[in-house]
């Protein structure tokens, strides 16, 4: 079984090595680690110059001309390993951290499960260990009209429905039949919206309890644009809102719940407003609706993602 290990990077130089030599760790050997450089300024680069530290005949470096964002860089890392016949394609950010049985607790848990899957999630925990990244479970009614997620409890192994791109292995048949991640939703959703295709169009897919990664992201907390008081990671909320609505119009119950969750947006807009310990109202609020039209015009090139299924694409 041939397995290719993904790291997209960003200006993270220190917490890439961190994260590669977890990867280069593993009880478990990868057979090619694939490092996307979504064309870092901070000296990334020279981590992979001949006779530096990861000039290494498994360690194949790929740097972006531009920074395509994380699904730019996923789609290109997940292509490229597909195209050099990995069975199994493991990708995570650069602030992902494996313990060392990481990998070996996925092999573990692929010898239990009995159906073909999609592809396995580690669990996610912080810097402190709390809970980070946490997947839906998948709620789908069974044969019987129960749903079935704790069928490998006891193995530490749960279905679930979809994941964040922090340490995912994903079949190759898989993504064969759904394609790649849609790189044009650039941030935000689009690990969401490529792990709903892997589990709705191809099959189960689980959460394994025993392989653990660390997530090094430096504010723990779910993601929230209530919480943010950097303007430039607020006008980053843009893709967030987005694509929530991408992925609510394709995956849950399309056009009226689209207009619930805009209805939701407007709330939390008018909630942003009304909170006098909230910095940059206005352009919380400006971003939002940015989203919304985002959305609405389709600038996520619609037609094009009509067409994500399609491996030649």
């Amino acid at each position: 079984m041939k397995i290719a290990a993904v790291v997209v990077t960003y200006n993270r130089k220190v917490l890439l090595q961190e994260c590669l030599d977890a990867i280069l760790n593993q009880t478990e050997k990868v057979d090619l680690l694939v490092v996307i450089d979504n064309a870092s300024i901070d000296g990334t680069d020279k981590l992979f110059e001949k006779g530096a530290k990861y000039d290494l005949p498994c360690v194949d470096y790929r740097r972006m001309k531009d920074n395509l964002g994380g699904a730019g860089g996923f789609y290109e890392g997940v292509k490229y390993s597909y195209s050099v016949d990995a069975d199994w394609v493991w990708i995570m950010d650069d602030d992902t951290i494996p313990t060392h049985m990481a990998l070996q607790e996925f092999y573990n848990a692929l010898d239990v499960i009995e159906e073909e899957s999609s592809f396995l999630a580690s669990s996610v925990f912080g810097m402190n260990n709390e809970p980070m990244n946490v997947p839906e479970l998948d709620n789908r009614r069974s044969g019987n009209g129960y749903q079935d997620w704790y069928k490998y409890l006891d193995d530490g192994i749960l279905k679930i429905e979809d994941a964040t791109f922090v340490s995912l292995l994903i079949n190759k048949k898989a993504i064969a039949k759904v394609g790649f991640p849609y790189k044009d939703l650039f941030i935000w959703g689009d690990d969401k919206e490529y792990t709903l295709r892997l589990s709705r169009h191809f099959g189960p897919a689980y959460m394994c309890g025993k392989s653990i990664v660390v997530h090094k992201r430096v504010i723990a907390k779910r993601i929230s644009i209530e919480n943010a008081e950097d303007p430039k990671r607020i006008a980053q909320y843009y893709y967030n809102y987005r694509n929530i609505l991408v992925n609510t119009k394709e995956y849950r119950r399309g056009t009226l719940a689209v207009i619930k969750q805009i209805v939701m947006f407007n709330i939390l807009c008018v909630k942003i407003l009304k909170d006098k310990k909230q910095t940059h109202k206005w352009k919380k609020v400006s971003i939002i609706h940015k989203g919304i039209w985002g959305y609405l015009l389709g600038t996520y090139n619609r037609e094009k993602f009509k067409h994500r299924f399609d491996i030649s694409e």
